[in-house]
């Protein structure tokens, strides 16, 4: 019977079986059954030993994975000094301490917790329970005396620094509020998207249907396929990380070195703490010369966005978003000097974001050092004498609006004192007070207005010195346009009118020659040389002194002034009328014409001055009178007027003003690209003196003076010159006699008071240079409507010529 009892493992055949009988050997099939179950179960615990026994710390190593990073080292930009070594500007470093978010975060993150107690224990120790609570155990017993570390080091009141976490931990749970919110906003608004759960679905549903084309053999396939190699579909998003959860926060500003020495050094004693650098701006002298030093700000996307598409050398521009950049003054203008080129830093972080090493990659470029021409001394010294002379008025209404005094080396053109008044503070326009930041931009008298570039007037009777040249040099002329500057012309103290072309108070000088009508001031004396020269001499000699033109100077904002240039018809009137500017006066003017005429404003805009450069000027029978004596539409700089006697003094050299003096410090690499300010006639960027080039070669690179000779000039004209200008003060009869004569030191110089109509003051000017027998320093001192050039300009020029005295500049006879 087939059905009888039979050993396991008897399989001999039976009497009567067939071989085909499935059943005729049971024990085979059954022993292939066994070995069939047993193998891949052996197979996967084989594996399973090899990845716990072989290959686990691997893994471990894996979750562990380090990442590389590239940081800035941040560069200290150069520093701007006075000549005297003063600082004027520097970068002060500070110091800070951040903690990463972990390790500050109350309660402490559950799976940070974990990875940090793992990382204590070998493989054997984290399958010991009691072992991994007293890693963990460990990890915040260490958390603590890193606390309490740190706030004996740096010396803050334990709850004062537990205070400073929280604000942390606040900040970073608003912004993760925040990015949650809006990640949970996006799902709601995108309803058309389809869940995670429907996305599994349709994938499943998409594998489980078979397409009317496939065979059942092809469809099994495609599920087995799918199955093997489509990422499973995940029942849940990802939880949200924010990178302020896994980087370093800042806790600590204004930190000792000391502090950042200790953490550096011993960076075991203190896990998740790192210090860094940052640097401000300082101008410990923010009241000396803040015209001329400037200041920085915060670059913005435009000029960002400039300096990338600019960066055309091998020196990186290397600007990022919250970096400063020259605004005004040296600042400005020697940017590519004095910016610092940050360095690199590649930084090694675990998982976790913690630091495991760094390595420095590029070593940060400090910017080059900046030498000023003038000494803190004098600089300080004249900014009080003027401060002193403009406050000193008694009320507001005879009070200048402002002045200034502008004094340069007659040969280089170096400028020794540039003072303003009214001035300012930088630190108080670059502090934290909104008011007082408010107050400086809207004060009506305009602190922040560099008078000595900016501020363009009519320079009245100092202009006659550039007349003078015009009449001596008028011998190249035609015989009807010649004039003897020796011959004495009558003057009455008036041309043809006692009520207009005047001298000043409608004085009588009788017989008077080029000599002693500049020491006089004779405005008869010039009308009656204009009358015969005509005004195109005026107006090129006007052009060779470099007026209505730029002078150079080496800091941003200068303006050109403006030289009023008659058709080449000549002069004319209208409707058979005298010219409305021999009356200087504006008071008869009215409509268009009245604007047209009257001086321009010394604050007027850049475009506005560029503008009346080119065009030509509607001309008047007065215009060639007034321009001679430095009126009608013309309008200077203070500087100009400087530059005017410097030239004057040494002979027909006509100078660039320069505020700085050399660099110091060597740039490593190649040189700075182009500036970006738009000056382009500094000396040192190429055109008129050094070539960027030299920045690179030498250790400390001074700028060479910029000047030319004044061309078809006479020898003897400015030796002429120079006569009436030292009789303005010291001949009796002299306007600067009273006012400006000195015992120890012989003065050169011209009064000048410019009208401006209106029923305001006149504007009072004293220019000159010293000593007058061999000149050193050519200066002007200009007042704002403040009356006579003789009674108020001359006395103050008189004081400063006392100040450079004192200061050792010149010396006495």
């Amino acid at each position: 019977m087939r059905n009888r009892p039979t050993p396991l493992f008897d399989s001999g055949p039976t009497r009567g079986s067939s071989a085909f009988d499935v059943d005729a050997e049971p024990g085979v099939r059954l022993v292939w059954l066994f070995v069939a179950m047993t193998l891949p179960l052996l197979v996967v615990a084989g594996r399973l030993v090899h990845l716990q026994g072989f290959v686990a710390e691997g893994f471990a190593v894996e979750t562990r994975r380090e990442t590389e990073s590239i940081e800035s080292i941040p560069a200290r930009h150069g520093r701007i000094l006075a000549a005297d070594g003063t600082v004027l500007a520097f970068d002060e470093e500070r110091y800070r301490v951040l903690v990463h978010y972990r390790w500050l975060e109350e309660p402490p993150n559950e799976r940070w917790l974990r990875d940090e107690a793992v990382a204590r224990l070998s493989r054997a120790e984290r399958r010991d329970k009691t072992k991994f609570e007293q890693a963990k155990a460990g990890v915040l017993a260490r958390r603590d005396e890193l606390w309490q570390s740190l706030a004996e080091l740096t010396e803050h009141n334990p709850d004062k620094l537990a205070e400073l976490r929280g604000r942390v931990q606040q900040r970073v749970e608003r912004i993760y509020r925040l990015v949650e919110e809006r990640r949970a906003a996006i799902g709601e608004r995108s309803g058309i998207s389809p869940s995670v759960d429907s996305i599994a679905d349709e994938n499943r549903g998409a594998a489980a249907a078979p397409l009317a084309s496939e065979s059942v053999f092809e469809h099994a396939w495609q599920v087995v396929k799918h199955e093997l190699i489509t990422t499973p579909t995940r029942d849940r998003r990802d939880p949200l990380r924010i990178s302020e959860q896994s980087d370093y926060q800042l806790l600590l500003e204004d930190i000792p070195l000391e502090v950042v020495a200790e953490i550096e050094t011993h960076p075991e004693q203190y896990p998740g703490v790192r210090t860094d650098v940052t640097s401000r701006r300082i101008y410990p002298n923010g009241r000396v010369a803040p015209h001329l030093v400037g200041f920085r700000g915060e670059i913005n996307a435009d000029e960002l966005r400039s300096h990338q598409d600019r960066s055309t050398s091998g020196r990186p521009q290397d600007y990022q978003a919250g970096d400063t950049i020259g605004r005004t003054g040296i600042e400005k203008s020697y940017e590519r000097v004095l910016h610092g080129v940050r360095g690199q830093r590649k930084i090694v972080r675990d998982h976790h974001g913690t630091i495991v090493r760094t390595e420095i990659v590029r070593p940060s470029q400090p910017g080059r050092d900046v030498v000023l021409n003038f000494t803190v001394a004098l600089q300080d010294e004249t900014t009080k004498l003027l401060e002193e002379i403009v406050e000193s008025r008694a009320t507001e209404e005879t009070r200048p609006p402002g002045g200034c005094i502008v004094a340069i080396d007659v040969q280089t053109g170096a400028i020794l004192a540039a003072a303003t008044a009214p001035t300012f503070d930088v630190n108080d326009l670059l502090g934290g007070n909104a008011e007082l930041r408010q107050a400086l931009e809207e004060d009506p008298r305009r602190p922040q207005f560099s008078r000595a570039m900016q501020m363009t007037l009519p320079p009245g009777s100092v202009f006659k010195a550039v007349s003078a040249v015009a009449v001596l040099e008028s011998h190249r002329l035609d015989a009807r346009h010649r004039i003897d500057p020796d011959r004495e012309i009558e003057c009455i103290g008036y041309l043809k009118d006692p009520n207009k072309l005047r001298c000043y108070h409608s004085n009588a000088h009788y017989g008077t020659d080029l000599t002693k009508a500049l020491a006089r001031s004779c405005n008869v004396y010039f009308f009656k040389a204009a009358q015969t020269l005509g005004p195109q001499p005026l107006v090129h000699w006007a052009d060779e002194f470099g007026f209505g033109q730029l002078t150079g100077v080496d800091v941003p904002g200068e303006r050109p002034g403006h030289v009023p240039r008659p058709p080449a018809a000549g002069p004319k009137s209208r409707n058979g009328t005298k010219s409305p500017i021999e009356l200087v006066s504006h008071e008869r003017l009215i409509g268009d014409d009245a604007n047209s005429l009257k001086p321009a404003s010394p604050w007027e805009k850049d475009g506005t001055a560029s503008a009346a450069k080119t065009r030509r000027d509607p001309w008047y029978d007065g215009d060639t009178l007034s321009l001679a004596i430095g009126q009608s539409r013309l309008t200077v700089t203070p500087l100009q007027i400087a530059r005017l006697m410097a030239a004057v003094a040494n002979d027909g050299w006509l100078v660039t003003p320069q505020v700085a003096r050399e660099f110091s410090a060597e740039w490593e690499g190649e040189a700075p690209a182009e500036p970006f300010d738009g000056i382009k006639r500094h000396p040192h960027l190429g055109s008129a003196g050094a070539s960027p080039s030299r920045l690179a070669t030498s250790s400390s690179t001074m700028i060479e003076p910029n000047r030319r000779r004044l061309p078809n000039l006479s020898e003897g004209t400015l030796a002429r010159v120079r006569e009436g200008l030292e009789q303005v003060v010291a001949h009796p009869q002299g306007t600067g006699f009273k006012s400006v004569r000195m015992k120890e030191v012989a003065i050169a110089g011209k009064t000048g008071t410019a009208e401006i109509g209106g029923g305001r003051p006149d504007h009072a000017w004293f220019a000159g240079y010293v000593p007058a027998d061999r000149p050193r320093i050519a200066f002007v001192v200009v007042l704002e409507q403040a009356g006579s050039g003789g009674k108020v300009a001359g006395p103050v020029a008189k004081k400063f010529v006392q100040v450079l005295l004192d200061q050792g500049v010149i010396q006495a006879n």
